[in-house]
């Protein structure tokens, strides 16, 4: 064969191999994910509260047949979808499809009510995976539509200050109207209230604290809901009142509109703070006195006139019998403190950057019936105020208030007998009662004294550790662990009893008794001696 002919024969399997490969590329046994339709059908504009009606169209427009399809529609979110008559909380939709055929197609019809606001987009999508022919690949597609709120039945409009003073009134007003070309029917309008705010009163008077029933609103038809409260908070925090518009479907009511507007605190004109023996969190014992301190300072750039301080008392373990008011008016219907300008000389005139302190004094009663608790508490609520607004400013008084809240708890006791048993040997007897919080890490210790010996001879009614005897130190230690709330009362004592040797009196053999641990509630260090 010569050289010329054997070139061609090349030549002639080389074409016929790229032709080969072509020829399966672009076969019939190709794939391209591509040629898989996936596409929802619905508005692009909506009406909030109308029926949108999205059709999902799927297709087969390649030459393998598709396997294992599964669906997943999810609705725009907020939106109500209702399915034999129940309100679905899930807004996701599944379903699967066996197999879809080269050609083949379907459809399905989804529906839901949008919800949002004017100009709000809202998106529904649908999520397919499926396998194709015998390809090992599974493959995914993802398909979006996106319908833009372009008007609202009625128009809300809700108003806030923008800025507040804290312990300020402010007043939130919503104004609604009815936009539509119909009368509407069963309206609630459902307040989330800022946190730190306190409503007073409300015109129209409130169905509850924060719902507001509108049984028709005609064409062109409006109204108003105006709520005055105190709104407390720090300086800088953004403090939220949102409205919710809720429609009956199906005998119940759901959300379709919201609408929110915001205030920031400012610097307060005021500022108040109250201590309890020099503390925010002492806990005290039945019979303490308290030595209340109650700070003011002006910060605005004003002098505020005519201002007026007052103190309730709340809780039945103060012993108003003690109460040293420095001055101060007490009413005790109200069990309420007053000071004024006439007591008070920079109230009638506190200028900027003043402040001031005020002292009253009261103690606790001497003892209390746990009954089933082991903590009480006291609780002082203060306010300052004046209705002499400077010019320029809002409200109808500037006040600041703060509370204090002190807890009561009865600390464990311990208590020691002495008996002689033979001459210069004595038995020592420990008693640990807990009628209050249980006392975590408790641990008696003692000093046994010179002239005295430890005798190594003891017992206790409950599973502790063993007492332990430092002959370096000549202390006494004996490792409680918790004592439990009760001890002494719901269950008995603990007790421990151990022998000592000495020619000292009774009274002298030991020092330093003292009982220790740390409140579980409180986790104040407690120490009876």
């Amino acid at each position: 064969m010569s050289k010329k002919v054997l070139k061609w024969l090349i030549l002639i399997a080389l074409l016929l191999l790229i032709v080969s490969f072509f020829s399966f590329w672009f076969s019939g046994s190709s794939f391209r994910d591509k040629d898989v339709n996936l596409q929802i059908e619905g508005p692009t504009q909506a009406t909030v509260g109308e029926e949108v009606v999205y059709k999902l169209k799927y297709s087969n427009n390649t030459k393998l047949k598709l396997y294992d399809m599964k669906f997943t529609f999810s609705y725009p979110q907020d939106s109500v979808v209702i399915e034999e008559g129940i309100i679905q909380t899930d807004l996701h939709k599944r379903f699967s499809i066996d197999e879809l055929g080269s050609g083949e197609k379907g459809e399905r019809e989804f529906r839901a009510f949008i919800v949002g606001n004017k100009g709000d987009t809202k998106e529904a999508k649908v999520d397919l995976s499926f396998k194709a022919g015998d390809l090992r690949s599974l493959f995914e597609k993802r398909t979006t539509l996106s319908t833009t709120i372009t008007s609202v039945p009625l128009a809300l409009t809700i108003v806030a200050p923008p800025n507040v003073i804290p312990g300020q009134t402010v007043d939130y007003i919503l104004d609604y109207r009815n936009e539509s070309d119909n009368p509407v029917s069963d309206l609630l309008f459902e307040f989330n209230f800022p946190e730190g705010f306190v409503p007073s009163n409300s015109t129209p008077e409130p169905e509850s604290p924060n719902k507001w029933h509108i049984d028709s609103l005609k064409k062109g038809g409006a109204g108003r809901i105006s709520i005055r409260g105190i709104l407390n908070g720090q300086e800088g925090e953004t403090k939220t009142i949102q409205v919710v518009l809720k429609r009956k479907i199906n005998d119940k009511y759901v959300d379709f509109q919201k609408a929110s507007s915001f205030s920031i605190l400012a610097n307060p004109l005021l500022s108040l703070s109250i201590l309890a023996n020099g503390s925010t969190n002492y806990s005290a014992n039945p019979g303490d006195e308290l030595n209340y301190a109650i700070d003011y300072k002006n910060n605005s750039d004003f002098s505020l006139s005519g201002l007026m301080l007052s103190v309730k008392l709340d809780g039945n373990m103060y012993d108003l019998s003690t109460l040293d008011t420095k001055g101060g008016f007490f009413d005790s219907s109200s069990r309420t403190i007053t000071w004024g300008p006439t007591n008070v000389s920079n109230f009638s005139d506190l200028k900027p950057g003043a402040t001031g302190r005020i002292n009253f004094y009261i103690r606790l009663k001497p003892d209390f019936n746990l009954q089933g608790s082991s903590t009480l508490f006291v609780k002082s609520s203060v306010k300052l105020s004046t209705p002499n607004v400077p010019a320029g400013m809002d409200g109808s008084e500037i006040s600041a208030s703060a509370n204090l809240v002190t807890n009561i708890t009865k600390q464990p006791t311990l208590t020691q007998d002495i008996n002689s048993i033979g001459e210069n040997k004595f038995t020592i007897k420990w008693l640990v009662a807990n009628p209050g919080n249980a006392l975590n890490n408790a641990v008696i210790t003692a000093t046994l004294s010179e002239g005295a010996s430890w005798d190594k001879v003891f017992s206790s009614n409950v599973s502790l550790g063993e007492p332990k005897f430092d002959n370096k130190t000549r202390k006494i230690t004996w490792e409680i662990g918790t004592i439990p709330t009760g001890t002494g009362g719901l269950m008995p004592k603990y007790e421990l009893q151990f022998q000592v040797s000495g020619s000292l009196s009774p009274s002298d053999l030991l020092k330093n008794v003292e009982l220790s641990g740390v409140d579980s509630v409180t986790k104040q260090s407690i120490i009876v001696r």
